[in-house]
């Protein structure tokens, strides 16, 4: 086998700890569930995935030169692996698979936030999420209202799904250890409901891109009735966009028009 060379611009960092592995993979429940890990690398997280009895586990990764270890992988487990090499900023994984996917994924710090956006767009064909994304980043996605790290991306996240933390890794479980901590974030969907994505996030942009305003003022240039919405969700005006909850900027997405 060729010897294998850690590709920075990919973002690579594979985490090589048993205990970890072993704790990430309970955590996701995929007994005689499909389910699609994002980024497998060399496949240790898929082993211990396999150990878990899925219905069928689909690897998709960008990097070929990793095709070697995971065609072992699939010689040792040929009726369950399947493996896709591709990018998956380019898949629409709802239109691949019509089933519901349990997806497990250990991002590249440098896409994990537009991917996960993405797939909000359909998080109704997901059982779940279970990602491993930067410390940062999962403080943001969990944020409460009017903490340090509420922004648009809680807002989408909360709006589509439970979202909660599972661990923390050390730097030093990873080869090549990264400069940031790592954070295991599990999120399940919450039950259907209709509403304009575009227009949710329109108003979010529109609101956080000055976070230091009032909301009385942000809320002026998405054409809503700013003194009813108000009244009527019981919202201070002079409140700014970090102290305003999910569920009532998901009423102005609904209130508000072109």
């Amino acid at each position: 086998m060729v010897p294998f060379r850690i590709k920075k611009e990919l973002g690579q960092h594979f985490l090589n700890d048993k205990e970890t592995l072993e704790r990430i993979s309970v955590i996701c429940n995929l007994k005689k569930k499909l389910v699609i890990e994002i980024g497998p690398g060399k496949g240790s997280l898929s082993r211990y995935i396999l150990k878990r009895n899925p219905l069928k586990l689909i690897l998709i990764e960008k990097d070929t030169s990793l095709r070697p270890y995971l065609s072992k992988i699939k010689q040792d487990f040929p009726n369950l692996i399947e493996i896709i090499f591709a990018d998956a900023l380019n898949l629409k994984l709802n239109k691949i698979f019509p089933n519901k996917i349990s997806l497990v994924a250990n991002l590249p710090y440098n896409i994990a936030t537009t991917l996960i956006i993405n797939w909000l767009r359909y998080i109704q064909s997901f059982e779940s999420i279970v990602v491993m994304v930067q410390k940062e980043v999962a403080e943001r996605l969990t944020a409460k209202v009017s903490s340090k790290f509420y922004s648009r991306l809680s807002v989408l996240v909360q709006v589509h799904a439970n979202v909660k933390k599972i661990l923390d890794i050390d730097p030093t479980k990873f080869n090549p250890q990264p400069k940031v901590n790592s954070t295991v974030i599990k999120l399940v969907p919450k039950k259907i409901i209709n509403f304009n994505y575009e227009k949710l996030d329109q108003i979010l942009k529109i609101c956080f891109s000055q976070r230091r305003k009032m909301i009385k003022k942000n809320l002026k240039k998405i054409n809503l009735p700013i003194k009813k919405f108000c009244e009527d969700n019981k919202i201070n005006l002079n409140l700014r966009p970090q102290d305003i909850e999910p569920k009532n900027y998901l009423k102005m997405s609904e209130l508000s028009s072109d």
